[in-house]
């Protein structure tokens, strides 16, 4: 993992997995806080009977829409990811075991599938963090002062772009001034100038670096 954290594209990968991971269950959080029906499929069939249930227990509803809620804010933070994803762990393992559970169709399984790696994936890269937990008390040592600094990972840009997401996301959602196709190609217009700004910001110091060197 520490030769991972060495190479750019990994961390691209996992500063975009948060956002998407984050986007998706921070969305569909939205409608079970809101106390909206989640799917309009009927309750003959096992799927819609399921989704009906839990709506029905009302305050269940919003308490699942609300861990949702945090955990997905929390990944899109970026500064706070590693408490989203051990947050989001336990509710991305209980999706994916209900889609396998109940037939939900050939594509849904698959995606919770992956989305569950990810997640998997997601802790990992954090293990620093957390591995102490499994130690004994006598031998936990935590010090990590002497750890480099990540300026690619910790760059206040993605925190910035985190927040600019979950306001636009609140925005559509919560008022009709958004239309949801507009909505959605600014989501990706902002993650891409987010990448953008990212790498003329680094290429401008860089630049400002190699002369002070000469």
């Amino acid at each position: 993992m520490e030769y991972l954290k060495r190479l750019v594209f990994f961390k691209l990968a996992v500063i975009y997995l948060r956002y998407l991971i984050g986007f998706a269950f921070m969305f569909a959080s939205l409608v079970k806080i809101q106390g909206d029906r989640f799917t309009i499929i009927s309750v003959d069939q096992p799927v819609g009977y399921f989704f009906e249930a839990m709506y029905q227990t009302g305050l269940y509803w919003n308490f699942l829409g609300w861990g949702q809620f945090i955990a997905g804010t929390l990944l899109m933070t970026q500064r706070f990811a590693t408490i989203g994803v051990m947050i989001f762990l336990p509710i991305m393992l209980n999706v994916f075991i209900i889609t396998h559970a109940i037939d939900f169709g050939p594509g849904t399984p698959i995606i919770t599938t992956l989305m569950l790696l990810a997640t998997i994936f997601l802790l990992l890269w954090d293990y620093k963090k957390w591995i102490f937990l499994f130690q004994p008390d006598h031998l936990i040592k935590v010090d990590l002062t002497q750890t480099p600094k990540d300026h690619f990972m910790t760059d206040p840009i993605w925190a910035y772009t985190g927040i600019t997401f979950i306001g636009i996301t609140l925005f559509q959602r919560l008022t009709p001034y958004l239309r949801y196709d507009v909505w959605m190609i600014l989501m990706v217009v902002i993650g891409v100038c987010a990448f953008i700004l990212k790498i003329v910001k680094d290429r401008v110091q860089q630049r400002r670096v190699a002369p002070a060197k000469l």
